[in-house]
């Protein structure tokens, strides 16, 4: 495993669980307990605990018939999350330019992770007064355009299995969705019209639009939005929005191998 030169402060126990993951990574049916600590040439004890906490955060498994260790399913998450990103990403950055430049309003590109929303691309408008973010940043999907858009995309039992262990909705604001039954009828909603909106239910002055981006199954793998001051959301901005919104996310599901069904064609 090569170090980065530019790292001064390398953490030794880090570098040591990295290179198990690197090590197993390199072998068809995994390694034991002693093959791992020969290979890499660290001592059995040092090996035993870094396993076990890796096996802990399922980055490694036991095989218990052959009692050899192989990665394990954060691995695998990780590789089709990659795979995921880089192809929303490429595809991403173009569709989400233009569509910023045709609503001059800040849009954002995110995914679902877990109750929350991870922000993957901003645009941001060329407006003096204009909605701003970060990059990597992550806020709860109940009460974000982005967030509704996905969760729309789950049935109600995946809708309640993401909100499982959550007992208290977070209200940044007063309007604020505050419970899963508010939350699943606002979702009928957004699926009944096929856009969602924010209305300063994470920042107050702050509204937002966002629709899903489908893959060639049909799921819901992403969202664009567009975000913009309240005092510059009316009825009529609010429908070019959505043209835009929906005509950039029908552009993305098809590169990404999205058909929409003949019915729904015919219906439109």
């Amino acid at each position: 495993m090569k170090m980065r030169r530019d790292n001064k402060y390398p953490v030794k126990s880090l570098i040591k669980a990295l290179r198990i993951l690197e090590h197993l990574g390199t072998s068809e049916i995994g390694e034991s307990l002693t093959q791992i600590s020969k290979g890499l040439k660290i001592d059995k004890s040092t090996v035993h605990r870094m396993l076990a906490t890796l096996r802990d955060h399922d980055f490694v498994w036991l095989d218990p018939y052959s009692s050899n260790y192989i990665l394990g399913a954060k691995i695998l998450q990780f590789s089709d999350q990659l795979s995921r990103q880089s192809v929303l990403i490429r595809y991403g950055e173009p569709i989400l330019a233009r569509l910023a430049r045709g609503a001059n309003e800040t849009c954002n590109l995110g995914v679902l992770d877990g109750d929350m929303v991870l922000y993957l691309i901003k645009k941001e408008s060329e407006r003096p007064l204009r909605m701003s973010g970060q990059v990597g940043k992550r806020l709860p999907a109940h009460c974000t355009a982005l967030g509704k858009a996905l969760l729309a995309g789950l049935s109600r039992e995946e809708l309640r299995q993401v909100y499982a262990q959550k007992h208290a909705f977070e209200t940044p604001t007063p309007n604020t969705i505050s419970t899963l039954q508010e939350l699943e009828r606002h979702l009928e909603e957004v699926r009944r019209t096929g856009v969602a909106l924010d209305n300063e239910e994470v920042y107050l002055e702050v509204a937002c639009m966002a629709a899903p981006v489908r893959d060639y199954l049909g799921r819901s793998i992403a969202a664009l939005s567009i975000a913009f001051p309240k005092h510059r959301m009316d009825p009529p901005r609010l429908d070019v929005f959505r043209s835009l919104l929906l005509e950039a996310c029908d552009d993305f599901s098809r590169h990404l191998g999205y058909r929409v069904p003949a019915e729904a064609e015919t219906h439109a």
